[in-house]
């Protein structure tokens, strides 16, 4: 019951937990396009083709998951902003800067 409760108050927000998710099956999906870009490399455009795939699509998965993770990262860093933000705004309950 306590699930359905977070669900539907804005207390907390859910917003880095979802994060998380939506980076782990981006993960998935760029995985997955990269061997059906191997596949179709092989059955178009033969083994010449597959040869490009191979060389093409890990470059494109490198790129690909730096992409995801730098637009996972700053939603995380707004998400922190905003729980910062929020205790502030609620009496400063965050411990002061280290030196």
């Amino acid at each position: 019951m306590d699930i359905v409760n977070r669900f539907l108050n804005f207390d907390k927000l859910m917003g880095q937990s979802l994060v998380k998710i939506v980076y782990y099956l981006g993960i998935i999906g760029i995985v997955l396009s990269c061997v059906m870009f191997i596949f179709t490399g092989f059955a178009v455009g033969g083994f010449g083709g597959g040869l490009g795939a191979l060389i093409g699509a890990p470059i494109f998965g490198i790129i690909s998951l730096c992409f995801l993770r730098f637009f996972c990262e700053l939603y995380i860093a707004i998400f922190r902003m905003s729980d910062d933000l929020s205790a502030i705004r609620g009496g400063g309950g965050m411990p002061p800067p280290k030196t």
